[in-house]
């Protein structure tokens, strides 16, 4: 049940629900338009007062693009950077994104299956392979934590809509053989830990926050439940880690919208970071409520 669980999730990425319409990161497009707005300076350079060539014009002009050049490339080096799966000395993820992926995973499954989370993932991780199986480590840097669906994007030519669709089934395979992998072949064991920390938090946390949940959700969430379970684990994971693990509520909630842009639809990441900076804000003010009845209750000295 866990591969067929992983199927499910991966079909609710919002990469599997496109007519040659694939994502396209906005990034490139635009720092070429900055680019070319620096080009079009150098080329017009000579249209200055007295229609004569300005030399500190034309040095302004090629320091902007020579800058824009320096910045584009550093940020295209940092996202790169950013984008590589971090991998251990073991040749096995470490980075706390795959281990919330990973418990996200377990979390959805658990919840199709309607057994228990913490189970499930033993039950994974104590999972005989089948005979034969072999996994391709190289698989695991050329997995992409930071794929996200994005809008839709028109093809001028059909070679040019094969071409996308080619690469986006050849990304979904290396998702699909990652995500499939036994979790000890794929991730490391601190990792390891720090997911079935996250699910026994969900677990321990459960039922109070489902009424939390039901209070900060949108309406249209509520009527459509079992349509919305990704979503739901995504606040259930976010809201245990915060009140749970103790993780700073501003790394959580970056991490849970960016989860709800790599596998939901529409407006989730939207809606998922506003339930939780609600949550966070009924927290703060419960905690400063508690504080200020607390120390009107302390004795005065005489």
């Amino acid at each position: 049940m866990a591969v067929e669980a992983t199927s499910s999730l991966l079909s609710c990425s919002s990469k599997t629900h496109f007519l040659f319409n694939l994502r396209a990161s906005s990034s490139p497009s635009s720092w070429k338009n900055f680019t070319q707005l620096a080009n079009f300076a150098v080329k017009n350079r000579h249209v200055c007062r007295n229609e004569r060539p300005n030399v500190s014009c034309s040095a302004a002009a090629f320091a902007v693009q020579e800058t824009l050049e320096k910045t584009r490339e550093s940020v295209m080096a940092s996202s790169a950077k950013e984008m590589m799966p971090k991998i251990d000395k073991s040749g096995r993820f470490c980075s706390p994104r795959a281990a919330r992926e990973l418990a996200l995973l377990v979390v959805y499954a658990a919840c199709l299956e309607g057994s228990d989370p913490i189970r499930l993932f033993e039950k994974r991780l104590n999972s005989r392979r089948e005979p034969g199986y072999e996994f391709d480590k190289s698989s695991l840097l050329e997995y992409n934590h930071m794929s996200f669906g994005g809008p839709p994007v028109t093809t001028e030519t059909v070679e040019e809509a094969d071409e996308l669709l080619r690469s986006d089934e050849e990304e979904s395979a290396i998702e699909a053989e990652v995500l499939s992998a036994p979790p000890k072949l794929v991730y490391s064991k601190l990792l390891l830990r720090f997911t079935r920390k996250l699910l026994v938090a969900v677990v321990d946390k459960w039922d109070a926050h489902v009424r939390i949940i039901d209070k900060v959700v949108p309406p249209i969430w509520k009527d459509q439940p079992a349509g919305r379970i990704l979503e739901l684990s995504i606040l259930h994971l976010a809201m245990s880690e915060i009140t749970v693990v103790g993780t700073r509520h501003q790394i959580v909630i970056n991490e849970a919208v960016d989860l709800a842009k790599r596998f939901c639809d529409g407006a989730a990441p939207r809606i998922i970071n506003g339930c939780l900076r609600t949550f966070v804000r009924n927290l703060e003010g419960t905690a400063n409520t508690e504080a200020s009845k607390a120390s009107k209750e302390v004795p005065s000295e005489v």
